[in-house]
C-alpha cells in the first residue's frame, strides 16, 4: 500500500494535466486517502481510455498504479486501513 500512496500524487498530476481547470486531482486524491478503490481504478482507466492524448511514460505509470491497486471485485469498497 505504501507504493500507491507514493505514487498517487505523480498519478493525479498526470490526471490533472489532461483535466485542466477541475478539481479532478482533489477528487483522485482524496478518493486514494479515503480508500475508494473503485472510483481510483475508474478515474484511472478513464485515462487509459485515450491514451493518444498521454504524453512520455505516463502511460506506464498509469498501468503500474493500476496493478499496485487493492483488488475491489466481487465484495464492499475496500478501506484504506483494512487493505495491506
Amino acid at each position: 500500500m505504501q507504493a500507491v500512496y507514493e505514487l498517487a500524487p505523480v498519478i493525479g498530476d498526470v490526471i490533472s494535466a489532461h483535466c485542466r481547470s477541475t478539481s479532478a486531482r482533489e477528487q483522485f486524491l482524496r478518493a486514494c486517502l479515503s480508500g475508494q478503490w473503485e472510483e481510483v481504478r475508474s478515474m484511472v482507466d478513464g485515462m487509459l481510455a485515450e491514451p493518444w492524448v498521454l504524453r512520455g511514460y505516463q502511460e506506464m505509470r498509469l498501468r503500474e498504479f493500476l496493478e499496485l491497486l487493492p483488488c475491489c471485485t466481487g465484495g464492499p469498497r475496500a478501506r484504506a486501513g483494512g487493505v495491506t
